[in-house]
């Protein structure tokens, strides 16, 4: 129990001045008298009293003390303290970042059991213990929170909710889970919400600065110790020096562990049939908490190649696998209408393109040629091309990269206002920043002739190139002429002009790259592709190490009209899958799924979350100091005080109305 207000125990001084006035009360001596004639002669036996006297137990006088006592104690403001939120609306939170799937310290025997598998059965736990009907919310941490049940008083469905909760292994955003979880308290005077988390949090600070609503109970997951691991964080796959037929792998492993460790990495050439070849095993020495790489020539031709840690048993089995793709570009065929561009016809070559060049004015190819198309540049009289029957259906059944002309005092062109470039993160502009370019004037396209994508680059803050995607082929405008401009004497046109054709080729065929788990990825679709979908050829879950093919795993849904695709959110190796409209496979392609590292560093997230702030009726929570680490709150006993009180106050009257003043 606890006084709110500790400095009213100075009114306790008035217990001794009530005793002292018993001491100093006169006493008389018990006098039978036949006549109230004598009482002045008794009045005259007042002489005969001992006001210092021995004091003697009285029951007015005790009933007046404690009356005091309980007055002193209500003053003080008495509270009992009790654990926050144990009986309203309980908010769980499931924390499912990386740090999660790390194997547990307390269980690295046999079981192997990670965090999250004993996050989950902590909170089936608590949840077991619960009365029947009482509301209970369930939230998903991730790159944006998930709620996955609201104030369900049925606790058998929230159980079978916790079974489906998969660790997430992206970027994620803590502190918003913890955020949303809070305000589903808002109005409620019971609330509690309870993180299952192991405390390392990479937003920790900003969590720490919320003012919560509710009470927030954390129940941390783990030892303090963290498991050795070991981290393959990247893999990249090159041509051979010395014979292009071979090819040259970079592997870098960091060290997440608290000593130096010795890692063992095998490489492997797989084949799209699932055979695989031990190409190399390389060796590196780490030290705790950095990272090394190594190197290995003459690797054999590939469809992919895997790189593998050894022992594959450490704190994570997520971070054990890398996979590279070898830098292959396949040639494509583009129709290049234009007057004459020769900047444009080279660079298109040198980016492995066979351009075939045709005169505006010339009549459209016919069905059977434009097959043979992969996709159309049109260099200028693109509106007038459009006007024509034959062009129009040529130009909107292929893949389509506009180059505008843009003509003096044309209400759609503009003039930059000045030279300043803003890219954004694209695989067009990836190593372009175009300073110190000219570029005098530019065409601003109305929004519906651009509806099919966004602004990928600024000169001047007027737009310079759009890129997305049409009927799910990818589409490409330049707003400039490219002959007007100083942009064909720069080492970046050459740059620029490979990544269009890429863009217009689908990007790399046979490689999507490396994404981080729940991110976006850029995928150009080919010009036949009807449907699209992700297949798991190679996964890496929590606490289960390198799984088969898995025929069905909760993957992404592709929509070809997006600009950006979601990657599957568990790491391994995958396939895009692409259907034409007559039902045949069009094409697949390769993507690498990888954690975010940074979930496994050492040392990151120490501090926990151990200064979380509950805020109620302007005042803090008690610190907890039970087993539990619940917050406890104040639960107000004056009213009880004031009651005593008044009960002793009736109890004295009574015993003095009754004479028995003692």
């Amino acid at each position: 129990m606890q006084f709110l207000s500790a400095a009213s125990a100075w009114f306790a001084a008035a217990l001794p001045l009530i005793a002292l006035m018993y001491l100093l009360k006169r006493t008389y001596r018990e006098t039978e008298v036949a006549s109230h004639l004598l009482w002045r002669r008794l009045l005259q036996e007042q002489e005969a009293n001992r006001p210092w006297q021995r004091l003697r137990g009285r029951l007015l006088l005790l009933l007046q003390l404690l009356a005091a006592l309980l007055l002193v104690l209500a003053l003080m403001e008495p509270a009992a303290l009790r654990p926050a939120g144990s009986k309203g609306h309980a908010v769980l939170v499931m924390d499912r970042s990386g740090s999660m799937a790390e194997v547990s310290a307390e269980a690295a025997g046999a079981e192997r059991s990670t965090r999250f598998e004993e996050a989950v059965q902590a909170a089936k736990q608590w949840i077991a213990q619960q009365p029947g009907g009482r509301p209970i919310s369930l939230i998903a941490s991730g790159a944006e929170p998930m709620e996955l049940a609201s104030a369900e008083t049925d606790h058998e469905s929230i159980i079978r909710l916790l079974d489906e909760i998969r660790p997430f292994y992206g970027n994620t955003d803590n502190a918003a889970a913890l955020s949303l979880a809070d305000s589903l308290h808002l109005g409620e005077e019971d609330g509690i919400t309870l993180l299952f988390t192991d405390g390392r949090w990479r937003d920790a600070e900003e969590a720490n600065q919320l003012a919560l609503n509710a009470a927030a109970e954390i129940r941390r997951i783990g030892a303090e110790d963290r498991p050795d691991n070991g981290s393959i964080i990247q893999m990249g796959i090159a041509s051979d020096s010395s014979d292009n037929h071979l090819l040259h792998a970079t592997v870098t492993v960091q060290n997440n562990g608290s000593g130096e460790k010795t890692f063992t990495v095998r490489l492997l050439a797989v084949q799209e049939d699932g055979s695989s070849e031990a190409a190399r095993e390389l060796q590196l020495a780490v030290p705790p908490g950095e990272w090394r790489s190594a190197e290995a020539s003459g690797l054999p031709p590939a469809d992919y190649y895997k790189a593998q840690l050894l022992p594959a048993v450490d704190g994570v089995s997520a971070d054990n696998l890398a996979y590279g793709f070898p830098a292959v570009r396949q040639s494509s065929r583009t129709l290049l209408v234009t007057e004459g561009n020769l900047f444009l016809e080279k660079a298109l070559m040198l980016a492995g393109v066979q351009p075939v060049k045709i005169h505006p004015d010339a009549a459209a190819p016919s069905e059977e040629s434009a097959q043979a198309i992969d996709w159309i540049v049109v260099d200028g009289n693109y509106e007038r091309l459009s006007q024509d029957a034959g062009w129009e259906k040529l130009l909107s059944g292929k893949p389509l990269w506009l180059i505008d002309h843009p003509e003096n005092e044309a209400p759609t062109t503009a003039v930059p206002k000045h030279a300043a470039v803003e890219a954004a993160e694209h695989p067009v502009t990836s190593y372009i920043t175009l300073q110190d370019t000219h570029i005098g004037k530019l065409h601003v396209p109305l929004s519906d002739e651009v509806d099919w994508g966004a602004p990928i680059l600024t000169f001047g803050e007027i737009p310079a190139i759009f890129a997305g995607s049409e009927q799910g082929r990818p589409r490409l405008r330049y707003t400039f002429n490219l002959q007007d401009t100083d942009l064909p004497l720069r080492p970046e046109f050459p740059v620029l002009i490979v990544q269009s054709a890429e863009w217009m080729s689908g990007g790399s065929l046979g490689d999507l790259g490396v994404v981080q788990a729940g991110g976006a990825v850029e995928i150009p679709f080919r010009s036949e592709t009807a449907r699209a979908e992700w297949e798991a050829v190679e996964l890496l879950d929590a606490g289960v190490g390198a799984a088969g093919t898995t025929a069905k795993q909760n993957l992404p849904a592709i929509d070809l009209t997006a600009s950006s695709q979601e990657a599957p959110s568990i790491p391994g190796l995958y396939r895009l899958l692409e259907t034409g409209s007559d039902g045949e496979m069009a094409g697949s392609r390769y993507l690498a799924v990888k954690p975010d590292y940074a979930e496994f560093a050492s040392g990151q997230g120490d501090e926990g979350l151990l200064t979380l702030q509950y805020r109620s009726d302007g005042g803090d929570a008690a610190a907890p100091d039970n087993d539990s680490g619940a917050p406890l709150v104040q639960e107000p006993l004056l009213l009880w005080a004031v009651l005593a009180v008044l009960l002793v106050m009736l109890m004295e009257w009574e015993v003095y109305r009754r004479g028995h003043a003692g």
